[in-house]
């Protein structure tokens, strides 16, 4: 039992942000809206919608496996963490009203800002959360051997991010480039944390 905690442990702030996450992609797929035709052009129209749901959809579900792998690897909890979870959790659950305005604005500048915004907030609360976890268990020297190679992937797709924000009212392209890449970058998580 974590005293500092009142009892909660990792298992149950592993539960409470599941559930979470599984509300969150349940209102995403529900702002999806079939065709009422079934032509081509009404098909057309929903692809800035389908690709703002993938896109958002791939990245809530890679953010799940790291917090799968971040609290199975880091077992002692505290305050601090439970509030930095909470944290994290609220940025997450901004992703189905960024997804609906950038698929609803066919990708318009100042939607792909937001979404790279939130995106920036999201991995700020989720690199801070680690870092919290990670002071916490710092005997762990399996975590010790993967922080590094973690490390570099979360500064770069942090900077991703924050390089779509102001490359959203540029040139959307290459915003939604920089919003893929850390999708690419997480798509599988590091291999050594599958040791964990």
């Amino acid at each position: 039992m974590d005293q500092e905690t009142g009892g909660m442990h990792a298992d149950r702030l592993a539960a409470f942000s599941d559930g979470v996450v599984a509300i969150i992609i349940t209102i995403m797929v529900l702002e999806l809206h079939a065709p009422e035709t079934a032509d081509r052009a009404a098909l057309t129209h929903l692809l800035p919608i389908m690709a703002s749901y993938a896109l958002s959809f791939l990245l809530v579900a890679i953010y799940w496996v790291n917090h799968h792998h971040l609290l199975h690897s880091n077992r002692r909890i505290g305050r601090d963490v439970l509030w930095l979870n909470i944290h994290w959790l609220f940025w997450l659950s901004l992703f189905p009203f960024a997804t609906a305005y950038i698929g609803n604005t066919r990708g318009a500048p100042i939607a792909v800002m937001m979404y790279a915004g939130l995106g920036t907030a999201t991995a700020i609360a989720f690199r801070l959360l680690g870092v919290s976890l990670s002071r916490r268990n710092a005997e762990n020297a399996v975590v010790s051997l993967i922080a590094p190679s973690r490390r570099r992937k979360n500064t770069v797709a942090l900077l991703a991010n924050v390089a779509a924000i102001p490359t959203a009212m540029i040139w959307t392209p290459l915003a939604f480039a920089f919003l893929t890449l850390p999708a690419l970058l997480y798509f599988l998580p590091d291999a050594r944390a599958e040791t964990i």
